[in-house]
């Protein structure tokens, strides 16, 4: 039996996999990746059981040209002892016309995994397209993409709903990354899966009681009552939110229970600068703390729009609220 680190980093490694080969149009690659009857549910592609069946309808959207893009976001969660696991990840891709984006998509996606004969392999894939702008010519099989304001009245049901499809949902016996930087990771995208998806329980489940800071543009906002309150309310004004971001600075504060973190806001739109180097639209300053099962919360935070690159993250600046 492997450890859970090793388990995590196999996993982590088939997520890219498939989403590094659905953006580049090698899905051919991931034959040996899938059991027997594994199963693809889409909201686009529909529904595929096999793996020729599965890789053949992810493969048409790239027939022409491969995406651009990227996966942020990733959540790895196994079971001490457990032969499944799944995964969470966000992606966005675009496709370009004379050097502009002609068509570009953000989804989320959840795998199940199964272990079979020591290897990790996929046993259910469910991919839902949240939001796209653009020519929707250009992904002519696509059933009904959704446009800039996600769902709307007469659209199928979603195939992803984070009460009963999360990683979280799915395996809440997971245990917490070994490691502090993918702990917080994960912590991140348990706060963003639980706001985009619109779960309020995930969301709860990632800030601690005193939760407290700038929530822009709601306002400063103390307590988790008040915080999860407005947010909640907030979000049916905000019909469709997906928080592509990646955690680019940590401290540990040497008491054992409290570490400031950076999180940088990516836009699908503009993810590089003409050099080359990742660029962010906006960034969070964090602190969280752990809690006695070795969960983390975060108890501080304040979002700050403003664009930065990879080579200039901001300083630390926790507990100065500015919303």
């Amino acid at each position: 039996m492997m450890s859970i680190s090793a388990d995590r980093q196999a996993l982590g490694e088939r997520v890219d996999q498939l989403g590094q080969a659905w953006l580049d149009g090698t899905t051919d690659r991931l034959g040996e990746l899938f059991t027997s009857d594994a199963r693809l549910i889409s909201s686009q592609h529909g529904e595929y059981q096999g793996a020729q069946a599965i890789i053949a309808a992810l493969a048409e959207d790239t027939a022409e040209a491969p995406f651009q893009g990227a996966m942020t976001n990733r959540y790895l969660a196994v079971e001490p002892g457990s032969d499944q696991a799944a995964a969470s990840v966000y992606l966005f891709g675009l496709t370009q016309r004379m050097g502009r984006a002609a068509f570009i998509f953000g989804a989320a996606l959840v795998m199940r995994f199964e272990r079979v004969e020591g290897r990790w392999l996929f046993s259910e894939v469910r991919l839902q397209i949240n939001w796209t702008n653009g020519d929707n010519r250009l992904v002519p099989h696509w059933s009904k993409p959704p446009g800039t304001n996600g769902w709307q009245m007469g659209d199928e049901a979603p195939v992803l709903v984070s009460e009963l499809h999360s990683p979280w949902a799915i395996m809440p016996k997971a245990a917490v990354p070994e490691s502090l930087d993918e702990a917080l990771h994960e912590l991140y995208a348990r706060y963003s899966f639980g706001v985009d998806q619109n779960d309020m329980g995930l969301l709860i489940s990632a800030y601690d009681d005193d939760i407290s800071g700038g929530f822009a543009p709601v306002g400063n906002l103390s307590g988790r009552d008040t915080v999860i309150g407005v947010l909640k309310s907030f979000r049916h004004l905000a019909t469709l939110w997906q928080h592509f971001a990646e955690v680019v600075r940590i401290e540990d504060e040497g008491d054992g229970q409290h570490v400031k973190l950076i999180v940088a806001r990516i836009i699908p739109e503009r993810p590089m600068d003409e050099q080359g180097n990742r660029i962010y639209g906006a960034h969070y300053q964090l602190r969280a703390r752990r809690q006695p099962d070795g969960q983390w919360k975060f108890c501080w935070t304040d979002y700050r729009p403003g664009w930065f690159s990879e080579h200039q993250i901001p300083a630390f600046d926790v507990g100065n609220a500015t919303a």
